[in-house]
């Protein structure tokens, strides 16, 4: 029986198999049994599904284009980051915490390992501090605001930048700790901060909120400082 390959794609597409609905394929020209075949088949399917998943995470994640040079980077602190690379703290849910003074790379390092995230599987979102406040004050009137906070939620990696760049007013220290404890146990936070926390407290409205905040959330994270 004589099969036509046009139909074959047109049932492929419907199936939304998409290595053999967009792709050039001979059964002739492959040294393989048809279930040999058919797992060559699956097996690229799911790559190209995974190819695509990683393309649309990085599309929505924010991130920033920024380079990252590993040189630049202290032996210890390339070991360590080498290690992160691997994002077995994603997989626990664990945080880490990148310190340093301006233009250290701290956001480059950050981003970097995000894309790491992405690389493996992992959904990304990166905001600034106001940017965040922003999505919290207007996710019920704004509906790109309603949007990100969807994405806030349903992250498994949130970059947190310039978290600890700016003081805080006392209403939104407040709903800054109940956001990050919401996610505390769902989601990996990267925080990017340029602040001694002893610096950041001292100059809050709300002193044991802001310190309550960093014991729980910023002091249990795994510290970077390139």
């Amino acid at each position: 029986m004589r099969i036509d390959k046009n139909k074959i794609r047109e049932l492929a597409k419907l199936l939304n198999i998409h290595t053999v609905g967009n792709a050039k394929f001979e059964l002739n020209n492959l040294n393989m049994t048809n279930l040999e075949y058919l797992l060559w088949i699956f097996e690229r399917e799911l790559q190209v599904r995974k190819e695509r998943a990683i393309v649309r995470v990085r599309k929505t994640s924010n991130l920033p284009q920024v380079s990252f040079d590993r040189n630049s980077l202290h032996e210890g602190v390339r070991y360590q980051v080498e290690k992160l690379e691997k994002c077995d703290w994603a997989e626990r849910s664990e945080n880490i915490l990148i310190m340093g003074s301006h233009n250290s790379g701290k956001t480059a390092l950050a981003v970097h390992l995000a894309n790491c995230a992405i690389n493996s599987s992992y959904k990304v979102l990166y905001l600034k501090l106001d940017e965040l406040f922003l999505v919290l004050k207007n996710k019920n009137i704004l509906q790109q605001a309603r949007i990100t906070h969807s994405r806030i939620k349903g992250a498994d990696v949130l970059v947190l930048d310039e978290f600890l760049y700016l003081d805080i007013l006392k209403p939104d220290i407040e709903l800054l700790y109940k956001t990050l404890m919401s996610l505390n146990s769902t989601t990996s936070i990267i925080y990017v901060a340029n602040r001694e926390f002893s610096d950041w407290i001292s100059s809050s409205e709300d002193k044991y909120t802001t310190q309550l905040l960093i014991q729980r959330a910023v002091s249990s994270a795994e510290l970077v400082t390139p």
